[in-house]
């Protein structure tokens, strides 16, 4: 059962292209700071290390040091005594030599991996140049994700695209996750030009609305972490953590700039949201009429 209440950091970057050392940095600045905080959980961006550059060598090549900058968090999260979602880290894939995996993990406070999600749903222009967790396994039947047990509470690790499909959200939900933690690298200029003359906003309608919807519809807390810069270059922003009933909590991000929000979670709000709408009861149901 997870802590009535939980202190989560998000840390909104932005990430400087390809300077991992520096990005590091970066989150170890605001990690420390968070943890003088009170802060249980800090949370950073996708692709947090690196931006997004595939067509760069260095890209590869910062891939090739996943081990060592996991390693770095974990001695964080130890020194600082308190839990990390590092973002994602690019690794090397080994069953393809030119596959590379964008990866989430869980760090506990005492600096041990708790567990790893290998991003399911890959953004239209990732798929040139990374495997999805099922393509990685060779796995085409079975739970895609699976919850982790860790001192907060059960967690689910999703990442960026992943929040467009109900269904990874509902496979974490009837599996036991109370937090959905989703590190992400979403801007408004993702749509083509063509979508955004439409609605030059629809990238942050469609977050919005989604996390609260996954929300009310899994009885679960949200934990949106999403890279920041200027809003001229695109940048979204709006890393926020969002409850059922409640909506977005008081404290999450409203603007695109690069920031931290320290956002006090009650985490009661899940208990009384199942309470009315009982989504987890008839989830697990043998006889629910969804399959």
């Amino acid at each position: 059962m997870a802590s009535p209440d939980l202190r989560i950091a998000l840390i909104q970057m932005h990430p400087v292209p390809l300077d991992a050392e520096r990005n590091f940095e970066t989150a170890s600045k605001h990690i420390h700071e968070a943890s003088t905080k009170g802060a249980v959980l800090a949370v950073l961006p996708e692709y947090h290390l690196t931006g997004w550059q595939p067509e760069d060598p260095r890209f590869r090549s910062i891939a090739s040091q996943a081990d060592e900058y996991l390693a770095k968090y974990c001695e964080l999260a130890r020194r600082c005594a308190i839990n990390i979602v590092p973002g994602t880290i690019l690794s090397l894939s080994g069953s393809a030599s030119t596959g590379m995996l964008n990866k989430a993990y869980f760090i506990s406070s005492s600096g041990e991996v708790l567990g790893e999600y290998t991003k399911t749903n890959l953004w239209h222009p990732e798929r040139e140049h990374l495997l999805s967790g099922p393509d990685h396994r060779g796995a085409t039947t079975g739970p895609h994700h699976e919850v982790i047990d860790t001192p907060i509470g059960p967690i689910g690790l999703l990442i960026c695209y992943d929040l467009f499909w109900p269904e990874a959200t509902r496979e974490l939900a009837k599996a036991g996750a109370k937090l959905i933690i989703i590190p992400t690298f979403t801007k408004m200029d993702d749509p083509s030009p063509l979508a955004r003359s439409y609605n030059p906003h629809g990238e942050a309608l469609f977050t919005e609305s989604a996390l609260i919807t996954r929300a009310f519809e899994c009885t679960a807390a949200m934990v949106y972490c999403n890279v920041g810069g200027p809003k001229e270059e695109g940048f979204m922003g709006l890393s926020s953590v969002v409850l059922p009933i409640v909506g977005r909590v008081k404290g999450s991000l409203n603007t695109a700039d690069e920031g931290v929000a320290i956002v006090d979670v009650d985490m009661n709000a899940l208990e009384v949201a199942e309470q009315n709408y009982k989504i987890r009861e008839d989830l697990c149901k043998k006889t629910f009429h969804y399959k």
